[in-house]
């Protein structure tokens, strides 16, 4: 049986540039989500759109977006074998 783990994080964004499109990247306020620490990710914007628009994009998101969520799936067999294997150790 599969068991699917929710994790939250608040998140803000901010208007990057990588080398060619204008970029949206995600901020998490907190390092709340074990899938995701480490990891910086964001949304490449089209080729026609021009900074003013990102910047409007970016108003609209930062005040209706409040947060991620992340479903992370594991299979409750494999916990289970995992604590038979802990517990015959010697």
């Amino acid at each position: 049986m599969t068991t699917t783990k929710i994790e939250r994080a608040s998140v803000g964004f901010s208007i990057g540039r990588q080398s060619g499109p204008i970029t949206v990247e995600v901020r998490p306020h907190h390092d709340t989500i074990s899938a995701l620490r480490g990891v910086q990710f964001g949304f490449e914007l089209l080729n026609g759109v021009t900074l003013a628009q990102a910047k409007k994009l970016l108003d609209v998101l930062n005040e209706n977006v409040i947060g991620l969520l992340v479903a992370t799936a594991s299979d409750d067999r494999t916990k289970v074998a995992t604590a038979d294997e802990v517990a015959t150790k010697p």
